[in-house]
This record gives structure tokens, C-alpha cells and sequence, in this order.
């Protein structure tokens, strides 16, 4: 997969959570608490929704690497490496 489709499934994550996201405006180096005030529950409902996007399971312990959405594509892309492009919805 790669990456420009990965920042866009993780974009659209952040935006089924948080609606009121200007993801253009999102420095992708700082933490999604400390630019949305992303909370602990926020947190989880993007680590279940990108499981369940990506059909993968994120232990508990990775949960702080994922917190910005560069920490997102930095952990995320090697795990996805190997998978073909999700089909173009149409």
C-alpha cells in the first residue's frame, strides 16, 4: 500500500472521529491531542476504526506511537507494505 492512500484511510479516520478536523491544517509531526484535543477515548475509537479499515490488530503498547499522523504512516506502512491498493470507490 502506499503511502499517499495510507495518509488518506488514516485522514478519513480522523474525520469519522472528529468531523470539525481541518486535516489540511494538521502539522502531521504533532500529536492529534495537542492540535484537536484528541482524548483518551478519541484515541481508541481511531486505533478500533483503523484496525478494522486495514484489517489489522495494534497492541495496546503501540497505541503512543500513534499518535501523531506522521507516528500513523511511520508505524502503519510496514505493516501494510505487502498489501496490494484497496479498489477506487467508485
Amino acid at each position: 500500500m502506499n503511502e499517499d492512500v495510507l495518509r488518506q484511510i488514516v485522514c478519513t479516520a480522523l474525520l469519522e472521529i472528529a468531523p470539525e478536523v481541518e486535516i489540511e491544517k494538521l502539522d502531521p509531526e504533532v500529536s492529534f491531542h495537542d492540535q484537536i484535543d484528541f482524548d483518551s477515548v478519541d484515541y481508541l475509537n481511531l486505533m478500533l476504526h483503523l484496525e478494522k479499515v486495514l484489517g489489522i490488530h495494534i497492541p495496546d503498547s503501540a497505541y503512543t506511537r500513534l499518535s501523531s499522523l506522521e507516528g500513523c504512516l511511520t508505524y502503519l506502512d510496514p505493516l501494510l507494505a505487502d498489501r496490494p491498493q484497496p479498489p477506487e470507490e467508485t
